[in-house]
């Protein structure tokens, strides 16, 4: 039962690490500002939290669901 929870936390930190390169990508920022924009604004808390929901959708919606959820929450790019 163990192995079973530690491969989904596994599976959640490279989805999560998957989605900060990607949002960097979009919005050409260096992966350290991706994250602390991400971390600050509630992007990864989104992501960890909607993991199960999230990972099965287009990445592209995704991307533009955490800019919206973190523009709410006071980020501005």
């Amino acid at each position: 039962m163990e192995s079973i929870a530690l491969e989904k936390a596994r599976n959640i930190i490279d989805y999560i690490a998957f989605m900060i390169t990607e949002f960097s990508l979009r919005h050409k920022l260096s992966m350290k500002q991706s994250f602390d924009y991400l971390y600050h604004y509630g992007g990864i808390e989104f992501l960890d939290e909607f993991y199960d929901v999230e990972h099965c959708e287009n990445p592209n919606l995704t991307l533009d669901a955490i800019q919206d959820i973190c523009a709410q929450n006071g980020g501005k790019l």
